[in-house]
């Protein structure tokens, strides 16, 4: 399963979506129109002859000025509805899961099932190399439901209901959340929350009349007879942009969830997980459904299909549950499942078992497997560019559990979280550390100084991976930054990497992430759009993140660096139609310059990403080895570009 790809499809679905929503349009300002029409003739709004109401009267369908106006009255009110909508969507994710009664489950849970899906949820981020979306659960919903919602990974959040939570085995509620993680991974989340906004603008149409209705109905003026069929008509002509509505989002969604149960078995090689999760909703009596008010605007967002049955199947936005189960489990017998209660004891169990349990007797072996440089292969490495599989999982799992639990209490505390990204990001050269900490000291206070070199003097040698994986612990935690907070952490960020114009390429591209991540949630920032089509667009961009990643690899050999440029500017050029890549100077790849050339490919298309990510590994390999080093640097360049990248690291002994 290509991400790349399946982005790029998202991405071509957007503008489907926008065709399906122009034409709902025309449909819906047509209708109205017509309403217009002759609603005016019957309160005699025309005396011609020929209008509606005069004897053998006609109805005069053409007058423009009437159009016009009629027109531009619908879609002021339709793109306003609209535009309202999506502005209160561009806060992320939070928003669907606040309108749905979520409620954000803290890191630190000490609730045996919350602190189960939030390792889950931990588990799944760092494998997918994704910063960890905040968690939500419904409270009120007793049936077995869930979501994910956000403009971007940076503002996403995953919600599920309480019934899903507490009615799951540990392995159906990670088919359920692998699921879910899918949507965010292949770019559905966005289209999602697109639609939403859409949809709601036709929405306000059903709305409108139904004001009217009610005031031609208490009007006691001779005249509101008209008034209170103009008001039934557009009512009704609402209802059926709705009903278009739901025909559009099941256009767009319906073998999205296809493909995010295939996902899901990819990412667990489980299908008993998922395919379990969906029989219990055939077996339990509330199935999937939602009773929260707002479910029927998200229903294209859910799991499962979160209104009541009764709906002809062309309008539902989820595929039948029996087809879906049967393509993850093709034996299954047809038969639903009883589902039980959890046991009484069940919440006597301590979280931290519950959260670690067996894996934690494994911890060991795990974790000296986890610390070796493995190398990669070419296959290898390309293999884990754009897909998640089992295995990544499983080495998230793997790297979940390696981290001491005293970290992962740093991470899930504003204060301390701030003094962990500062100790990642200090620099491994003494004389600019030292330049550095003297800065540190000036813009905080003592305690958050002294944290920040403690934890630099426990951080300092950890893996690449591990590093990253401490970064998307702790982006939901900084996401609760006040916006004055968020500010002085920002310029404390940016001046640590100004301190002298010299820093380590790894540390400055972890800054990118935190930054782009943090900066989309708080200045509520859209997604980046498509400016570059073309790899020729962009030929000079590749050339110095190519040059840096040559000479990374063989700072003293300049044969070599050259050589290993040209090997990954073959995987480009051709694209390019020949030419235009060439080894650049030192000066032109300063970091001003790797910065503008990676805020460049950032509006390129998915799949160009996905050319300069396999020209970087190339490059990488030209000594037929992915190091340890050199994976992560191209994994921390993919996030930079908004391309999550599982971890390079292998399993195996």
């Amino acid at each position: 399963m290509d991400f790349f790809e399946q982005q790029d499809v998202a991405r071509r679905k957007s503008g489907v979506l926008v065709v399906y929503f122009v034409l709902a349009l025309i449909g819906i300002v047509a209708s109205i129109y017509a309403v217009v029409v002759v609603g005016t003739g019957m309160m005699g709004v025309y005396s011609s002859p020929g209008d509606v109401g005069e004897p053998g009267g006609l109805v005069r369908w053409w007058q423009p000025e009437l159009l016009a106006g009629t027109a531009f009255g619908t879609l002021l009110v339709v793109f306003l509805g609209s535009g309202f909508k999506t502005m209160q969507l561009s806060a992320g994710g939070k928003v669907v899961a606040t309108d749905l009664g979520g409620r954000r489950v803290d890191a630190n849970t000490t609730d045996v099932y919350e602190r189960r899906l939030i390792n889950i949820v931990e588990e799944m981020a760092i494998a997918s190399g994704l910063p960890t979306p905040d968690v939500y659960v419904m409270e009120e919903e007793e049936s077995i439901n869930a979501f994910a919602a956000g403009r971007t990974p940076s503002d996403a959040v995953v919600g599920v209901t309480r019934g899903c939570m507490k009615l799951l085995s540990r392995d159906e509620l990670q088919g359920v959340v692998a699921h879910e993680f899918s949507h965010i991974l292949n770019g559905d989340m966005r289209l999602n929350l697109r639609l939403l906004g859409l949809l709601h603008g036709i929405l306000i149409v059903s709305i409108i009349g139904r004001i009217v209705l009610r005031g031609g109905a208490h009007s006691r003026e001779k005249g509101a007879a008209p008034i209170l069929l103009m008001g039934l008509a557009i009512f009704l002509i609402g209802l059926a942009g709705v009903f278009f509505g739901k025909l559009i989002k099941a256009a767009v969604s319906r073998q999205r969830e296809y493909l995010a149960d295939a996902s899901a078995v990819q990412f667990t090689r489980n299908p008993d997980g998922i395919g379990g999760a969906l029989q219990k909703i055939g077996g339990l009596s509330y199935g999937s459904h939602i009773e929260n008010p707002r479910a029927e605007e998200a229903s294209h967002m859910f799991f499962a299909n979160g209104m009541r049955a009764g709906l002809a199947s062309a309008f539902a936005t989820h595929p039948p549950l029996m087809d879906r189960i049967r393509r993850l489990l093709p034996s299954w017998d047809g038969r639903f499942p009883k589902v039980a209660m959890p046991k009484i004891s069940a919440g006597w169990e301590g979280a931290e078992a519950q959260g670690k349990g067996e894996a934690a007797r494994r911890r060991p072996a795990r974790r000296e497997r986890q610390e070796q440089a493995r190398g990669f292969s070419m296959p290898q490495a390309t293999a884990v560019l754009g897909n998640l599989t089992a295995d990544q999982v499983e080495v998230g799992r793997e790297i979940m559990e390696g981290l001491p639990e005293a970290w992962l209490q740093v991470v899930h505390h504003e204060s301390s979280a701030q003094a962990m990204v500062f100790a990642l990001l200090l620099a491994q050269d003494d004389a600019l550390r030292g330049q550095e900490l003297g800065y540190l000291r000036e813009a905080t206070d003592e305690e958050t100084y002294a944290e920040t070199v403690r934890l630099h003097g426990e951080l300092g040698d950890l893996h690449s991976s591990r590093k990253l994986a401490l970064i998307d612990l702790a982006i939901p935690t900084l996401r609760r930054l006040t916006g004055e907070e968020y500010l002085r952490f920002s310029e404390i960020l940016k001046r640590l990497m100004e301190s002298d114009g010299m820093i380590d390429l790894f540390e400055f591209t972890l800054q990118k992430i935190v930054r782009r991540h943090l900066d989309m949630y708080f200045r509520r920032q859209p997604p980046p759009r498509v400016r570059y089509r073309q790899l020729g667009q962009l030929a000079d961009e590749a050339s110095v993140l190519l040059t840096t990643m040559a000479f990374l690899g063989n700072p003293n050999d300049e044969a070599t660096a050259q050589a290993a440029f040209w090997e990954g500017a073959k995987e480009l050029e051709a694209s390019m139609g020949g030419g235009g890549m060439s080894v650049r100077a030192a000066r032109e790849c300063g970091l001003k310059n790797i910065d503008a050339a990676l805020d460049r490919f950032d509006e390129a298309t998915p799949l160009m990403k996905k050319r300069l990510l396999y020209a970087c590994a190339r490059t990488a390999m030209m000594d037929g080895e992915l190091k340890s080093d050199e994976a992560e640097l191209i994994r921390a360049i993919a996030d930079t570009i908004g391309v999550p990248v599982p971890p390079f690291v292998t399993g195996g002994g």
